[in-house]
């Protein structure tokens, strides 16, 4: 018997992907890539919040929590560029840096004042809203990591092997490897349901790519880190340990760090509900 995809197990609006204007930018390096974003909040004197998504195939795990936000403020989705939806130019970069680039240059194209910006970075995208900060690209009012860590918790060996073995072996194993690697990581329902679907998607080809990003460390980055932070944390999710996230709450001089009841508290309803309140609660604190 088949398992009922993603969408079938834990249905989801969609809401602001649906009537959000999808748009390839181009970059400085002249690769395009995808944003989707909204205006229809532009009268208003509330920011426009970036939301910057971890690594691997695009599946919208966070679509109910846009959702939530998009009834108050405009949004802003950057995919990175190891995203199916950015069609990687052969001599293009996939790095940490370039990324972070993509994120400043798209901010300038849609002509959003970073004093009137919030980020939100998840996972591993919060490397890339880090990057940004540590680099003084940009002074955005505030930011919310969730789940971020120092270093990556990939495991080495999966570097390895990409680096080692052919791409056709690589796309025979690798899914199988990457999900038992998982198995006791992740949070049962909804964010195992996450993983396993996005293994099953991956495209081994660009993992291999951009295989190098998984080196990479933010310690240097966070310690220059000089905007106010709010980190949120679980201790369900094995993934985006406690330990880790407290680690980086310890570099940044102007943080704060919540924990919250487990992982679907923050990506589907009811919880979420709660969860993006909180968000929300806090903008509106920074503007008093």
């Amino acid at each position: 018997m088949m398992s009922n995809s993603l969408e079938e197990e834990f249905p989801q609006e969609m809401i602001f992907i649906k009537e959000s204007t999808k748009e390839q930018i181009l970059m400085s390096d002249e690769q395009e890539v995808h944003c989707f974003y909204s205006t229809k909040h532009a009268g208003s004197n509330n920011p426009t919040i970036f939301f910057i998504q971890g690594a691997g195939p695009g599946i919208y795990s966070w679509t109910d929590f846009w959702d939530e936000l998009y009834k108050e403020f405009d949004l802003v989705i950057i995919d990175s560029r190891e995203k199916p939806t950015i069609n990687l130019g052969r001599k293009k970069q996939c790095t940490i840096h370039r990324i972070a680039l993509d994120i400043v240059e798209t901010m300038h194209h849609l002509k959003i004042k970073e004093e009137n910006s919030i980020f939100i970075g998840s996972s591993f995208g919060v490397y890339y809203v880090a990057h940004c900060l540590g680099q003084n690209w940009m002074k955005p009012r505030e930011c919310f990591f969730i789940g971020p860590f120092v270093r990556s918790s990939y495991p080495k060996i999966s570097t390895q092997l990409a680096f080692m073995l052919p791409t056709f072996i690589l796309e025979r194993v690798g899914g199988k490897i990457a999900m038992r690697y998982l198995r006791n990581r992740v949070a049962p329902g909804f964010q195992k349901k996450v993983y396993y679907e996005r293994m099953t998607n991956i495209d081994v080809g660009r993992w291999k790519r951009c295989s190098k990003m998984r080196k990479w460390t933010a310690l240097e980055d966070y310690q220059k880190i000089n905007c106010p932070v709010t980190i949120f944390t679980t201790p369900d999710d094995k993934y985006h340990r406690l330990e880790k996230t407290r680690e980086v709450s310890n570099l940044i001089e102007n943080s704060s760090l919540i924990e919250v009841p487990n992982y679907n508290f923050m990506h589907i309803k009811p919880g979420v509900e709660e969860f993006a309140e909180m968000i929300k609660k806090q903008i509106h604190t920074i503007d008093e």
